[in-house]
């Protein structure tokens, strides 16, 4: 109404007589048009132009209602200053209110070590000098089963059993409360490879001393018996394991006594037949007495030239002669190809030449076949043992690097950020809504 009565009569601006003409005329008292008139110009919505302190006749401003006139603003602010102070005190106050009876939450950590790498060598091993690995799978990394034992149904129902989550967490159910409880729990593996295993549990609102405390100690309690169960579980997955290993290996191991004690027997029944204590030895001591029979063939052949010459044909000598030489041709025949009576053949203590190379081959072979299976039998006794030890083993799997302890200070909410936020906000807010209401005005005033 002001502005529309200064842009009709601008001489009011200097004019007091004609002030007040105007004044009455408008049902208001120059006192009040002279004030208004005072506002305007401190807004910088009315400027005066002039020379020597004189008073020239104004004009009203023609700002854009989109261009931001700094001092315009800074006008209001400083007018609604008070308004200002007390929205964001009574703002922060509330804040501050409920930043000191909003729960608070305890946040406990346990750290496990990783699990360490196995060499995938048996523990028996160094007990023989058989260049073979173990049949029982070793220990790898075993971080990430770690994490999903952890978060199993088995442990977590475990955990919220022990600690009867449902009603502290206000639960209708289990679901609702494994749903809670893996929103308060956390397993992280660090850049150093161990496993963090973090609980949190929070108070109600208007907490008392006693519900931080149980509240904290609940945490170190949840986050150990976390531990404690990756440990119980982890080892029964592992002597199941074991068990089944065992069985396996048992059977194979009762099999192989029986395949060695065949081989054993096809040996011994082979050596039996053919009268082999020692082939080579025995094949030695067979060649130098038939080199001895050679030599003893050419002796009578030396023998009987000379005895030709001397003697008559039908001389007994030369008879003699000549039937110790035809009896050692025949021992020397059998040697090489054997006899036809098969029962001289089986009492004969040497191989017969001919024979040899098969019988080797054979013997070898049988051999081999007893090697191969008295070198798995002490190989799969070797498993076996190991197997019935990993059965039994009642040592921890889990190595604890940092038991958690109850903490001391809450983990959240950070008040000082909570309250600190909320100021700026609440500022951030206020000059929003005085820019609006100037930009309102000088929407108004450009209108005029």
């Amino acid at each position: 109404k002001i502005l529309e009565i200064v842009q009709s009569h601008p001489e009011i601006i200097h004019d007091p007589a004609q002030r007040n003409i105007v004044a009455e005329k408008h049902g208001i008292t120059e006192k009040t048009l002279r004030n208004r008139i005072a506002d305007l110009k401190k807004y910088g919505v009315i400027e005066q132009e002039g020379k020597g302190g004189l008073a020239e006749p104004s004009t009203i401003s023609k700002t854009s209602p989109n261009e931001i006139d700094l001092l315009y603003y800074i006008g209001l602010i400083w007018k609604r200053r008070k308004s200002l102070v007390i929205n964001v005190v009574v703002v922060t106050f509330f804040a501050t209110f409920i930043s000191l009876i909003m729960p608070k939450t305890y946040r406990a950590s346990a750290v496990l070590m990783p699990p360490q790498k196995s060499s995938g060598v048996g523990i028996l091993n160094s007990l023989t000098s058989l260049p073979f690995g173990s049949l029982i799978p070793q220990s790898t990394d075993e971080t990430m089963s770690f994490i999903s034992i952890l978060k199993s149904r088995t442990v977590t129902e475990e955990i919220i059993h022990k600690f009867n989550l449902i009603d502290l967490y206000k639960a209708k159910n289990t679901e609702e409360t494994i749903l809670a409880l893996s929103d308060n729990v956390a397993f992280v593996v660090e850049d150093e490879g161990t496993l963090r295993i973090s609980v949190d549990v929070a108070t109600d609102w208007f907490h008392s001393e006693e519900q931080e405390k149980k509240a904290r100690i609940l945490s170190a309690e949840m986050a150990n018996y976390f531990v404690e169960q990756l440990d119980v579980v982890n080892k029964g997955l592992k002597t199941q394991q074991a068990s089944f290993q065992r069985m396996f290996i048992e059977g194979r191991y009762t099999q192989n006594i029986e395949d060695l004690k065949d081989a054993e027997d096809r040996l011994k029944t082979f050596q039996q037949k053919h009268k082999m204590v020692a082939l080579s030895e025995q094949t030695k001591v067979a060649i130098e007495v038939a080199a001895t029979i050679k030599g003893q063939i050419l002796a009578n052949k030396v023998k009987l030239g000379v005895m030709t010459t001397t003697l008559n044909p039908g001389h007994p000598d030369i008879d003699k002669i000549k039937k110790e030489t035809e009896g050692l041709k025949l021992q020397l025949r059998e040697m090489d190809y054997g006899s036809e009576n098969y029962q001289s053949d089986k009492d004969n203590l040497f191989p017969v030449f001919s024979e040899v190379p098969e019988l080797s081959v054979q013997v070898m072979r049988l051999k081999r076949d007893v090697e191969i299976q008295n070198t798995l039998f002490t190989f799969l006794t070797q498993q076996y043992e190991e197997a019935k030890i990993q059965e039994a083993r009642d040592t921890p799997t889990v190595q604890i690097l940092d038991m958690a302890i109850s903490p001391i200070e809450k983990y959240k909410p950070r008040r000082s950020m909570l309250v600190l936020s909320v100021l700026i906000l609440s500022i951030l807010l206020y000059l929003i809504y005085i820019y609006v209401l100037g930009v309102k005005g000088k929407i108004t005033r450009n209108k005029l």
